[in-house]
């Protein structure tokens, strides 16, 4: 099979990702639909569909301390829930797999790259739509390779990252040709200056002629995207650059206002949804770039009695994460409470975030596709952006002031930090799970980041320990939690949870520099010759049972009837 078969998903040819293990003659011409690229207003077009259909967001989360495990014979999960969890690789397919993401950000670049290509046919961005559309194409490209690099490829570091393995960056239609070279991954470091690059030269050319700009690379969600990549490539002064130039001088003004989400009233699942649609509303100044995708993150990360095997659980909630006591006070601090649940199979605390939307393909059967939409990119998390890369520049007291804004915003608090208030708030909390049996948590972890930060308890740690747990709770339910374990190395359990809602004892760790932090490549993908990440041996605590016995995960909703997986029928 060629490469690009993998490599390049078409909608037009290629259903399911179940049709790789037969390849048809007709995958080996790519469809090239350049030649009907004619107008500015056909290239815009084209880009609309360069956004990723599929989203890593709920495999990230379950692979990361956000979730807690209820058991196998819990029946509100499966074998496919259990290997994301346990970070094994995954064999059992669907929508929120990596295979689907794979394939579905390389369609992305593919068409980045065909947009880009008719643009030079057309006589290059001679008009302010053309422009705008080169520096959208860029952008997409960039954070297309991002995602994919983030997922499939070791944490960027100055260290390493000239000999970790890479992705095949693809910078042109003719990438994905039969004779192109897409098994050669490369290395990291390769990767991050070639997605630096079109980042560079794509946000001078936005000018925002959108219909409705936060469903695309707007100018503000192109900063909050520099300042992410620049935070993750180590360069501290960029990032604050371009997160000082979205958040200007009263950032505060632009925050998420939670006490009208929190206002909102909440007893039924049409009441979760519409609040999930308000915090994802294009109109909150706040969200940057909005996206949908064909995802369950929608239900399994939302109040509802599925994929509850895997939870944010009440006790981690109240001892790790927004109900924990923390340095601006307690739990009745909270602005915004989550919607908590213990009884029967479910035990979770779960914010409204990612609402659960219907594609209906079929109006006459009433079929269709589960859909969820998530806000890729927010000022309230550029704001903890730059104050990531204010404490790793020294700039303390400013990094204070920008987590002060933060944590005044999200909760009913008058606290407002410095330097030494956090250092010594930092240094009164034991660190997680250094009890004999490994059990007794704490927001507060080893952290071990392959750039340099001063030693534990000083006052650079401090900070940085405030701001990941700031930064936990602004993403909860996003999968941005798994990212920050990566970068920061950071070592996690698995705990199973027992009858009493507290951890019963721990399966597995995930230990520092892990092999199993990196997604492995899909199985079809290293059939078609690209390379495999190094793998870890499974320990007997963490061999998957055989929960064929169980139930499948049951859609049963307040007010709706039950549904099944994957495509649905009303």
């Amino acid at each position: 099979m060629k490469i690009k078969n993998i490599i390049y998903k078409s909608s037009l040819v290629l259903a399911s990702a179940a049709m790789l293990a037969s390849c048809s003659d007709q995958l080996d011409t790519l469809p090239d639909n350049r030649t009907t690229l004619d107008t500015p207003k056909k290239v815009a077009g084209l880009l609309v569909t360069a956004y990723p259909d599929r989203t890593p967001t709920l495999f990230n989360e379950w692979m990361s301390d956000n979730t807690d495990y209820m058991g196998p014979r819990n029946s509100l999960g499966d074998r496919g829930g259990d290997q994301y969890f346990f970070w094994q690789e995954h064999t059992e397919g669907g929508n929120d797999s990596p295979e689907q993401v794979w394939m579905f950000y390389y369609e992305g670049i593919y068409k980045a790259n065909e947009a880009l290509a008719a643009i030079e046919e057309l006589g290059g961005a001679n008009n302010e739509s053309l422009r705008n559309s080169k520096g959208e194409a860029l952008l997409l490209r960039a954070y297309n390779h991002f995602i994919l690099a983030n997922e499939f490829c070791r944490p960027y570091n100055g260290k390493t990252s000239t000999t970790d393995a890479g992705i095949y960056y693809a910078t042109d239609i003719a990438d994905f040709s039969a004779g192109a070279q897409q098994g050669e991954r490369g290395n990291v470091a390769d990767v991050y200056a070639k997605i630096a690059a079109d980042i560079e030269a794509g946000i001078p050319l936005i000018n925002d002629t959108y219909e409705v700009q936060k469903y695309h690379f707007n100018k503000k969600a192109a900063y909050a995207f520099a300042t992410r990549f620049y935070l993750y490539y180590e360069k501290w002064a960029k990032a604050k650059e371009y997160a000082d130039r979205l958040l200007g001088s009263n950032p505060a003004a632009s925050l998420r206002d939670y006490k009208a989400l929190q206002a909102m009233p909440l007893s039924n699942s049409d009441q979760a949804v519409k609040i999930a649609e308000a915090y994802c509303n294009v109109a909150a100044e706040c969200n940057l770039l909005i996206q949908t995708s064909v995802s369950n993150a929608g239900m399994a990360l939302a109040p509802w009695n599925y994929y509850k095997r895997y939870a944010l659980t009440n006790y981690l909630s109240q001892t790790e994460v927004v109900e924990s006591n923390n340095i601006w006070g307690t739990e009745s601090n909270l602005i915004w409470k989550p919607f908590t649940i213990n009884q029967g199979e479910s035990n979770c605390a779960m914010t409204m975030k990612l609402p659960r939307e219907v594609e209906i393909v079929n109006v006459t059967t009433g079929s269709g596709y589960l859909r969820t939409l998530n806000v890729d990119f927010t000022i309230d998390e550029a704001l903890l952006n730059r104050a990531e890369a204010e404490i790793m520049l020294g700039q303390n007291d400013a990094a204070c002031a920008d987590m002060t804004i933060w944590m005044q915003n999200y909760f009913n608090t008058s606290v407002t930090l410095t330097p030494a208030s956090v250092t010594a708030y930092f240094n009164s909390v034991p660190y997680a799970y250094d009890d004999a049996e490994k059990l007794v948590p704490s927001f507060k972890k080893h952290i071990s980041p392959r750039f340099t930060i001063g030693a534990e308890g000083s006052e650079q740690e401090s900070l940085l320990q405030c701001m990941l747990n700031f930064r936990r709770i602004e993403t909860v339910h996003q999968g941005m939690r798994w990212f920050d374990i990566r970068r920061y190395n950071i070592e996690i359990p698995r705990r199973l949870i027992g009858a009493n809602g507290k951890p019963l004892k721990n399966l597995d760790w995930l230990v520092k520099d892990d092999p199993r932090q990196t997604v492995q490549i899909p199985q079809s993908i290293r059939e078609a010759g690209v390379a495999g990440n190094p793998t870890k041996a499974l320990s007997s605590s963490t061999k998957l049972v055989d929960i064929s016995q169980y139930k499948k995960p049951e859609l049963s909703l307040v007010n709706q009837r039950p549904l099944s997986p994957g495509v649905i029928t009303f």
